[in-house]
């Protein structure tokens, strides 16, 4: 019974109280439960033992712990607190007040006086009910009296204080109104009281639980929530930590940025902006490197504060920086303050540390987020998964079919086609059903749209007529759709047309777009959405459109409860937002609630939201300007670190295949390579269309070890065989097309080509396929490759067929379901083969096939010498000689990455880079053109060079393999036409070189060929092809998005150019309204600066220019046509622009206008891009064959990547206990709050660098600075302190091991230095000289806080969160190096066409003098910026401009014009932010994902965890004393033991897993030193199911492996035992009557493996003994007289020189040696001493077949008992031990009939002189003799 749930004891009656209804159905659901769990973990245990017992019975206890903890903490209330009355007037009153406070605002009630009292009325309403709930609640629950009362429970706590909140808001309410009505009393109401509105809006958070019913047990949820926030908590630390990096580092690289470019007389404390540059520029004093301001200005420091500096790009102090740090971060803004620090200081130096800023907090760190939102919605799916389990139904829901009998037979009929419809409407259903009218539909779809989508606004007369006959023309559209929908009614029946989805749609769309024919809503757009949404139609006409469609919108709970979360949530924080700064003065963005939903809504697509959130802190308090910061830098790091990675997560699950999918992809993943290798490419196929014309050849004779293969009814064959005279005949009149051929054959000059000779032995059918298995069969070890390439020997027939070797892996009887993997891979062998004769056909059949150019020979030596040049390259696996493999493990990395390719590539791949470097010094400044490459001699030899080399390579590789018809031609795939492409490229223009090159010639589209050099490249390198390649294998479903997109693009498009078209035209005069007046000329404000200066607002003072006045569109967009609006809501999809298109909308066409832009951002931006960067991160997943892969796979796969990375601790020796000071001090300084004090003490340290460390700083603030310096170089001595401790307790041996404490003393040595050099050097320089002390500050300064900042970065070693995302994002470095070199080589070939695009463009609102693409290194900056999509779109309109806005003459080179390229930017940016920052740059979230689950998966979910692996490296810290990294093999037994957890093997209950594991070390190792990665990897093999975890191949591999492992230790146990039988018989004339085994001597015995098997020091009698067995009856006298037997005395046996240590390597794996053992044998001691024997252990042998018959004659039965001794392992100094393997099955007779295994443990046996038994009689010899035979037969 369970506990709480049976049966109570009534105390008065004495009877059992009767269990109430709720209790019987819980103890119902717990026993069901309980069977249940069971039930699984018998069944589990039966499959895997060990394995899944533990687990199942966990599962079953939590899951009855959390039914009980949700039924009995549920209190028992009354119906009445509990009825659905009480929840609905809950709900209708958190609605209110939730309108209510959205609404109470001064201006809204401006607005609506009435208003006022609504609002009052409405939340005296709400706030009763509140009071009247909780007050209820309270009288039916209590307050405090027990665990159940009202305010036990955390949620009527918060419901409590929401309603008091509600009560004092009320409250507030009626004395506002008091104040207003009565002002005699002066109660002098402030508007900031409102601010206690604040807290309202979170009643959102109270509606959740009476709207949302979780169906998860509480438990759960706590736990679920728990882990999550963990996770989510140490992320934002790792987070944290880099933004304190960098904001320290800024504050000390840049510190305070004043300088700026004034007026000569300027008053730097109280500047106007009449003093100022224009633009403001920010400079340098002179010889510090920055920017110089031009004369008349002077570079002059300024005295403002934060507010007029406007907190954004300030290095001040610590806050300042991070707020900096944060904000750049966002990707948003950050150029602007780069190039203030470039013009500050020297330019590399913030240009590097602004690239690394990005890359690791923008698109490293921030996107460790979205891997761990993934991770925690995956396993929220997992736990929720009843709450959104898709239901099963198809698209057509509403067609249901049933299973009818008809005339033809038994059919499904569709449930809403019962009554089959006669006549016409029969005929007009089954047109209705054909592909015809589908497709006429479809087409008149396209029609209607391309129509709609013509129209183009003139801004003219002709506008109106125009409209009107678009007018018409969408009136008949909207007709024949009508028309349509009516038939379909007409033929299914309205109930039944209501029934489909699709239908419904359809009908929406006609009833809208039927209002919007009415010409009162045409012309006001009412209901236009409903005529362009008649465009998704589209989706339906392509099937694999539609079903991507499906697979990501159909989970509609995700997604939908997604959107409406995320709109909650900005309503919620808009409405804390609109009560909080609707009173701040000088404020717009909080006066309504849509002012502030639209501030809060454009913080989340973080477009221009640093300038919004820099408005609001200066218009707020000085005093709370950090609240404020931080209030929004929360909000935007939710909202777009979770709430965004959350709809990452969403479509990831979507796109996420079942487990059994996953199974039935990869094998048709297999299946597909296989159908791939089995056919020949189509430029080889070719040679299958013309005639064969076969070569004479002369066949040598072939080793009788390779016969000739039967090659039926071919040429060849008849010279290969001898054939006679009559077998001639027959032939030469069965065959007469050959003898034609023979005869035309015989014409030809074949002397003077002679014979060609070819060695049948090494091509023939069967070498070709041991190469090939031993290729793709090959295993990690030598002797494993060698039993593996015996075993594959006869693996094939005759004919060549592939056969199933008999002693191959354990056959097992195949599962329902499961795979063959032998039939798989013997299936792509064969396909392999198949394709290798196809080969071997065409060169015999056909002359010209595999010669290149078809004319050098197939064997010239001119083509085996290029073959040597093309395909020789350095060999990474080779082993080293002469301490070479020392020098291979010490750079290991680096000969692979040398290994990787040919010497011939290695050569052209630095000629092209180098030719790469000599085109960044090209550039069309100045206008003569002295730098271009037409004009400059020095940069001519480049592309020369590069010429030269590029023919010298095409040329050898073309003798080599081929142009185009060879099988390894030079032009096999498109790598290859782009190889040809540039090489061809290069040579015209080198052979032209065009010196009058104008805009849109060819010769500037041949210097854009010329652009690609780089992208040579990718075919040069194959980890660089290889992304490339994965890239264009995901290429579908990124079209598909990209469609999708296109199709979202168009429909917004057509609804912008409706209604807002021919619209936004405006003069540029705010002050003219009509077009009519806008004319003449107007003074235009100029933009200055952004610091908040004097004069800045006011119109006398603000610099102005004259302008002439001009009715035109907004600069960068306009919906005049759909082309312009494509364009613009392109721009749009990357957040760039919108809110200005959002701003104008708002002030020339009202705030309904504006709704259209959100939804569309909504839509488009936030699902859109996360299709991308879903696809992108599934696509690569897949490629890299993790998406495939099932849940236990996945977690095999991350193991493995985890094991790789671990290394062993360097945990220094414990000092010995004579040693008492070292001791203490070890455990010291091994104790944990010792390493958190210096942790601690680091993080101190740190915060020294808070004020810049400078000259400047310290004129202004002297002892600041001296306080801070003073308190480093004090920890720094704390830290010299640590180092001596850590050296006196591990000695200085032990304490340069680790490479933590090197680096520590490395550090500590710089920062003594330090103290030594500034206290002691630089700040008593005064007396000599001033300025040499100014310089030595600088130094000192300058390593002081480099030191301090190396400080910091150990801070991560420190910490173990901190230190394992840390290793996340460095693999992640090196996992994306060739993907992050792939971008730099495709943005490289960009930047060298912009400078052929846009060299010279005129200065705009983007372009500028940081801004342009005149030098190639110019233009990668500014692509760098695009690349982070900060304002590329403003540089794209820039470079658009065309004439007549620039200045272009007819036959002007281009880079004498500050003209751009019109199609040429669109094209260029358009493809460029596409490519590059939709898929590129998402590749590197998809490798930080994969990285993530590698250091972070739980460690539930793990196979090994953490606390595993440390406990394996804390064990071999044990064994490896030296700290090698490697042991000796014997030492491996011994570390097996000293393991625990899921690591642990016991030697006594694992005997045989021991052995194997054991023997698995020694083998694979030839009995050398074993590494820490090769114990750790068998240990991780050991411990998981790899049925289950393993991929096919590499099952395949680790059962063979495993298999020979198993078959190898039976017979060396029986080898073991054999010897001493052998030695029994060759020395008859022993004295011992049971026979001496030949390991209990003093002479040790030499096993295969290359070590003794016993040590000199011990030694060890071991019994063997065999008892007779009867059946059930057994002679009890016999048996008694055996167990009486005592063995005689152990002698020592005398050294043998020249023994073998073991018979031949020729035993099965069956143990047949039954037959001949027949007399109990007992090991001999060592001159004649008495040694006690241990406690033997016994295994016992036990036949099959209890009854059987016994021999005659021989007085022995048949069956019989044998008992093994078996010890314990010796200790870590013994070389090897006494048995050393023990059988795991063995036969009991010549039919392979197999026993079981039984092991017994067996009583000592004390040593005796008892009389020596006889010897063996013949017989037993004959016996051991026929067994032999029979072993090796």
């Amino acid at each position: 019974m369970l506990p709480g749930v049976g049966p109570i004891d009534n105390e008065k009656t004495g009877r059992p109280k009767e269990m109430s209804a709720p209790t019987r159905l819980l103890v119902a659901k717990a026993a069901v439960l309980s069977s249940a769990m069971l039930a699984r973990k018998n069944s589990s245990s039966r499959g895997a033992p060990g394995s899944a017992a533990g687990f199942g019975a966990r599962e079953s206890i939590a899951a009855i712990s959390d039914m009980l903890s949700s039924q009995h903490k549920k209190p028992v209330r009354s119906s009445y607190v509990e009825s659905d009355r009480v929840e609905w007037a809950l709900k209708i009153a958190c609605t209110i007040s939730m309108i209510t406070v959205c609404i109470h605002t001064p201006r809204t009630i401006e607005l609506f006086q009435p208003l006022n009292y609504i609002i009052l009325a409405a939340d005296f309403i709400s706030v009763s009910i509140f009071m009247l709930d909780s007050v209820l609640r309270i009288h039916y629950e209590g307050i405090f009296r027990c665990d159940s009362s009202y305010l036990s429970n955390r949620w009527s706590q918060f419901s409590v204080f929401i309603s008091i909140i509600h009560l004092l808001s009320f409250l507030l309410h009626c004395y506002q109104l008091i104040d207003n009505f009565f002002p005699f009393l002066h109660l002098n109401y402030r508007a900031w009281y409102g601010a206690i509105r604040s807290i309202r809006p979170f009643i959102i958070i109270r509606l959740i639980p009476l709207v949302v019913k979780f169906k998860l047990p509480k438990n759960r949820i706590e736990q679920l929530l728990k882990r999550s926030s963990q996770q989510v908590k140490n992320v934002t630390l790792f987070f944290v930590f880099f933004m304190t990096l960098y904001a320290i580092f800024g504050i000390q690289l840049f510190g305070r940025m004043d300088y700026h470019c004034v007026q000569p007389k300027t008053d730097p404390n109280n500047v106007t902006i009449m003093d100022l540059a224009i633009p403001d520029t920010m400079c340098a004093p002179e010889g510090i490197g920055g920017y110089e301001c031009p004369a008349p200005m002077v570079c002059m420091q300024l005295n403002l504060n934060a507010k007029g500096e406007g907190f954004y790009g300030m290095f001040n102090d610590f806050g300042a920086s991070v707020f900096t740090v944060y904000l750049a971060a966002s990707e948003e803004g950050w150029v602007y303050v780069l190039y203030d620090c470039m013009d500050s200081l020297p330019s590399y130096l913030a240009f590097l540390y602004f690239c690394t800023l990005i890359f690791f907090l923008a698109w490293l760190v921030k996107n460790v987020f979205i891997a761990v939102i993934t991770e925690t919605f995956a396993e929220i799916r997992v736990q929720f998964s009843e709450m959104w389990q898709k239901k099963e139904v198809t698209l057509d829901e509403g067609f249901r079919k049933k299973l009818e009998k008809t005339d033809d037979g038994w059919r499904l009929i569709r449930l809403d086609g019962e009554v089959e419809p006669e006549g016409p409407k029969q005929k007009l259903q089954w047109m209705l059903r054909s592909m015809y009218f589908q497709c006429f539909v479809i087409i008149f779809v396209v029609i209607n749209a391309i129509g709609n989508a013509m129209f183009v606004y003139r801004h003219d007369e002709t506008d109106k007529p125009r409209k009107y006959n678009f007018y018409l023309f969408e009136v008949g559209f909207t007709i024949l759709f009508n028309v349509e929908c009516i038939i379909k009614i007409l033929c299914y029946g309205f109930r039944n047309f209501i029934r489909r989805g699709i239908f419904k749609f359809e009908l929406i769309l006609c009833l809208g777009s039927s209002l919007n024919c009415v010409k009162f809503f045409y012309e006001r757009n009412y209901f236009t959405y409903f005529q362009t949404f008649r465009l998704l139609r589209l989706i339906k006409a392509s099937p694999i459109l539609e079903d991507f469609v499906w697979k990501i919108f159909s989970p509609g709970k995700k997604l939908g409860g997604l959107v409406i979360f995320t709109i909650a949530f900005i309503c919620c924080y808009s409405a804390i937002s609109l009560q909080l700064f609707y009173s701040v003065p000088n404020l717009h963005h909080f006066r309504t609630f849509p002012q502030a939903f639209m501030s809060m809504f454009q913080i989340i697509t973080q477009e221009g939201w640093t300038d919004f959130v820099v408005e609001v802190l200066r218009a707020t308090d000085d005093n709370l300007v950090p609240l404020v910061a931080l209030y929004f830098v929360a909000y935007h790091l939710f909202v777009t670190l979770i709430v965004l990675s959350l709809f990452v997560a969403v479509i990831l699950d979507n796109l996420e295949m079942d487990e059994e999918l996953k199974k039935v992809k990869q094998l048709r993943a297999r299946e597909a390579t296989t159908s791939m290798r089995s056919t020949l490419p189509w430029r080889l196929r070719v040679f299958e269309k013309f005639p064969t014309r076969p070569q004479m050849a002369a066949m040598r004779k072939a080793d009788s070890d390779f016969p000739m293969p039967k090659v039926r009814g071919s040429f060849t064959h008849q010279f290969a065989v001898d054939h006679s005279l009559e077998t001639t005949d027959v032939i030469e009149s069965d065959f007469e097309f050959p003898k034609r051929i023979m005869k035309s054959a015989g014409k030809r000059k074949i002397s003077k080509s002679g014979l060609t000779f070819r060695q049948i032995g090494s091509t023939s059918l069967r070498c070709s396929l041991n190469n090939l298995l031993e290729k793709s069969r090959s295993m990690t070890g030598k002797f494993l490759q060698t039993a593996v390439r015996n075993k594959q020997f006869n693996m094939y027939s005759e004919n060549g067929d592939l056969s199933r070797p008999s002693d191959s892996a354990p056959k097992k009887n195949a599962k329902q379901g499961e795979i063959d993997i032998r039939a798989l891979q013997q299936k792509r062998q064969l396909a392999e083969i198949t394709r290798n004769r196809i080969e071997e056909d065409m060169r015999e059949n056909h002359p010209f096939f595999d010669r290149p150019l078809f004319l050098v020979g197939r064997a010239s030596q001119l083509r085996e010498f290029c073959k040597k040049m093309v395909h020789s390259k350095y060999d990474s696996q080779d082993d080293g000689t002469n301490g070479g493999a020392k020098t291979k493990k010490r750079f290991k990395e680096i000969r692979a990455l040398i290994g990787i390719m040919p010497y011939i590539d290695w050569a052209m791949a630095t000629v092209t880079i180098v030719s790469c470097i000599s085109m960044l010094f090209e550039s069309p400044w100045p206008t003569t053109g002295e730098n271009l490459v037409m004009n400059n001699g020095y940069l001519q030899i480049s592309d020369y060079f590069f010429v030269l080399s590029m023919t010298f390579e095409l040329c050898v590789k073309i003798i080599a393999n081929g142009l185009f018809f060879t099988p390894k031609a030079v032009v096999r795939d498109v790598g290859g036409v782009m190889n040809l492409f540039i090489y061809f490229t290069s040579v015209i223009f080198l052979a032209w070189m065009p010196k009058h090159v104008e805009i849109n010639s060819l010769a500037q589209f041949l210097m854009i060929c010329r652009a690609m050099r780089p992208l040579r490249i990718y075919t040069l390198v194959p980890h660089i092809r290889r992304v490339v390649l994965e890239f264009f294998r995901g290429f579908k479903e990124i079209l598909l998005v990209t469609i999708l997109m296109i199709v979202v693009m168009f429909i917004f498009a057509s609804f912008g150019v409706q209604i807002v078209g021919g619209k936004l035209a405006a003069c540029n005069d705010p002050t003219v309204s009509s077009r009519e007046n806008c004319t003449g000329v107007f003074w235009q404000k100029l933009f200055v600066t952004r610091l908040e200066v004097y004069g800045k607002d006011t119109e006398a003072m603000h610099p102005k220019i004259m302008v002439p006045r001009v009715w035109t569109n907004p600069r960068n967009f306009n919906f005049d046509h759909v082309g312009n609006a494509m364009l613009a809501l392109f721009e749009t999809l990357s957040f760039k622009g919108w809110n200005v298109i959002r701003d104008i909308l708002w002030s020339r066409h009202g705030p309904w206008a504006v709704v259209f832009i959100h939804i569309y951002v909504f839509i488009g931006c936030m699902i859109g891009l996360t299709l991308f960067v879903g696809v992108v991160i599934a696509n690569y997943t897949q490629n890299r064959g993790t998406a495939l892969l099932t849940v236990d796979q996945r977690r095999w796969h991350d193991l493995k990547a985890r094991l790789k990375m671990a290394q062993p601790l360097h945990v220094p020796p414990k000092p010995s206990e004579s040693a008492r000071l070292r001791t203490k001090l070890y455990d010291l300084t091994m104790s944990r709050w010792f390493n958190q004090a210096f942790a601690l003490l680091v993080v101190l340290n740190s915060f020294t660098l808070v004020i810049p460390w400078n000259v400047e700083e310290e004129e202004q603030r002297a002892t600041y600075v001296f306080t801070v310096t003073a308190l480093a170089a004090f920890m720094n001595m704390l830290f010299v302190i640590e180092i001596i401790l850590k050296v006196i307790a591990y000695t200085f041996s032990g304490f340069w091991q680790s490479r933590r404490n090197r680096v520590d003393l490395l550090i500590t040595v710089f920062g003594v230095i330090w103290i030594f050099l500034h206290f002691f050097v630089a700040l008593p320089s005064s007396k000599i000289d001033v300025d040499v002390q100014v310089e030595l500050k600088k130094f000192t300064y300058t390593f002081g806080y480099l030191v301090v900042i190396l400080r910091f970065f150990t801070i991560a070693s420190r910490n173990s969160t901190l230190k394992m995302l840390m290793l996340t994002v460095i693999m992640s470095m090196f996992r994306s190096f060739f993907i992050i070199t792939a971008l730099f080589l495709l943005v490289l070939f960009y930047a060298y066409t912009g400078v052929i695009l846009f060299p010279m463009v005129k200065y705009g609102m983007a372009v500028s003098k940081h801004v342009n693409f005149r030098t190639a290194s110019e233009a990668l900056v500014v692509l760098f910026r695009c690349l982070t999509g900060e304002d590329w779109n403003d540089i794209m309109h820039d470079c658009m401009r065309s004439a007549p806005f620039c200045y272009w003459n007819e036959g002007m080179n281009y880079w004498e014009t500050d003209c751009g390229n019109f199609y040429g930017a669109i094209i260029y940016f358009c493809s460029f932010y596409l490519i590059i920052t939709y898929i590129v740059r998402n590749l590197l979230v998809a490798v930080i994902m994969e990285n993530f689950s590698l250091f972070y998966s739980s460690e539930e979910d793990a196979l090994l965890s953490y606390a595993d692996i440390r406990n394996f490296q804390y064990v071999w810290n044990m064994v490896d004393q030296e700290q090698k990294r490697t042991i000796p093999v014997e030492r491996v037994k011994f570390l097996l033991r000293l393991l625990k957890g899921r690591l642990e093997v016991d030697p006594e209950k694992d005997r045989i897993l021991f052995k194997h594991m054991c023997y698995e070390m020694e083998r694979l190792h030839n009995g050398e030193e074993v590494s820490f990665h090769d114990v750790l990897y068998m240990l991780s093999y050991r411990s998981v199911d790899i049925r289950k975890s393993l991929q096919l191949e590499e099952l395949l591999q680790r059962e063979e492996l495993e298999f020979i492992i198993e078959e190898e230790v039976a017979k060396q146990t029986i080898r073991t035992w054999l010897e001493g039988c052998l030695r029994k018989m060759r020395n008859p004339s022993q004295k011992d009557a049971e026979g001496v085994l030949p390991f209990g001597g003093g002479h040790p015995v030499i096993h295969s493996s290359g070590h003794s098997s016993i040590s000199h020091e011990e030694t060890v009698a071991q019994r063997l003994r065999f008892e007779n067995i009867r059946g059930d009856s057994v002679d009890t006298e016999e048996t008694e007289s055996s167990e009486e037997e005592t063995p005689p005395p152990i002698r020592k046996k005398a050294a043998v020189k020249n023994r073998r240590g073991s018979i031949p390597d020729v035993l099965s794996r069956t143990g047949l040696f039954q037959e001949a053992a027949r007399k109990f044998m007992v090991g001999s001691s060592s001159e004649k001493k008495q040694v006690k024997s241990r406690s033997p252990e016994t295994v016992q042998l036990l036949p099959k077949r209890a009854n059987s018959e016994i021999r005659k004659g021989s007085g022995q039965p048949k069956n019989f008992h044998l008992q093994l001794n078996v010890y314990d392992l010796p200790d870590v100094e013994e070389r090897g031990e006494d048995s050393p393997f023990s059988p795991k099955n063995l036969s009991d007779d010549f039919n392979g009939e197999h026993s079981p295994l039984v092991i017994t443990p067996s009583l000592p046996v004390p040593p005796t002189h008892g009389s020596p038994r006889p010897l063996m009689p013949c017989e037993t010899t004959k016996d051991i003799e026929k067994w032999w035979n029979s072993l090796v037969d």
